[in-house]
């Protein structure tokens, strides 16, 4: 079976025709390109290898998303999701990405998140570790789930942190992240964005499943009258 992790990015039913463009790296990695208003928002869901697993495709993920973060235009905002590893509870030699608000201890998967050099949500807002833990078996409890942007929108960020009892998948908890933007709405500032027919993509359903890592978009946008 040449692809057999597979991920997806999960869109409001209204915020669909936003959407233009959708590309894959892989079975690991997805982009969804969204326009709202002048803003552009670029959403990746990215499924690390996990221990385990060789060096080789460790690295090789690693260039893929590489690559696709800087295809993305410096004008345009992105965000990264899921990821796959331990950052640690301190942030001792990564403070510009880590807040020191993390759970557990970190392991080699998550230094290579802290070493992609971008702002780790989930480790700016002090919570209770039922509001950290993105996983759980047994008696075992960690946070492998992460939501990631550049450091310039850092301060979009406010709020990130997991919904217990929600689940996406089995033993999975689903984080939620609210952040806010300034939105033109008037239709002569709408970003230009050619938009790719990707629903005609390889025959390809304009449907996509998520694994275990759900974004939502949630509270009010604060729309402007008027843009400058």
């Amino acid at each position: 079976m040449a692809n057999k992790n597979g991920v997806g990015i999960l869109i409001d039913n209204t915020l669909k025709d936003g959407v233009v463009d959708v590309k894959r790296q892989g079975d690991r990695i997805i982009l969804v390109k969204l326009v709202l208003g002048n803003v552009v928002l670029n959403i990746i869901s990215a499924y690390a290898p996990q221990v385990g697993l060789s060096d080789s495709k460790k690295r090789k993920f690693w260039k893929d998303l590489d690559g696709m973060v800087r295809a993305v235009p410096t004008n345009e905002k992105l965000f990264i999701g899921d990821l796959n590893g331990h950052v640690g509870s301190t942030n001792a030699g990564y403070e510009l990405a880590h807040g020191g608000l993390g759970y557990g201890s970190r392991n080699q998967e998550g230094k290579d998140i802290l070493d992609f050099a971008v702002v780790i949500a989930n480790a700016f807002f002090r919570k209770r570790d039922s509001h950290l833990v993105t996983f759980s078996s047994g008696h075992r409890s960690s946070q492998i789930d992460f939501v990631l942007t550049m450091r310039e929108d850092k301060q979009a960020f406010l709020d990130c942190k997991v919904i217990p009892g929600e689940s996406v998948m089995p033993q999975h908890n689903l984080v939620a992240t609210n952040f806010r933007f300034r939105i033109c709405s008037h239709r002569d500032k709408q970003a230009k964005i050619a938009r790719t027919k990707w629903w005609n993509s390889k025959g390809r359903h304009p449907k996509f499943l998520g694994k275990e890592f759900l974004w939502r978009a949630r509270g009010s946008k604060k729309m402007q009258t008027s843009c400058g």
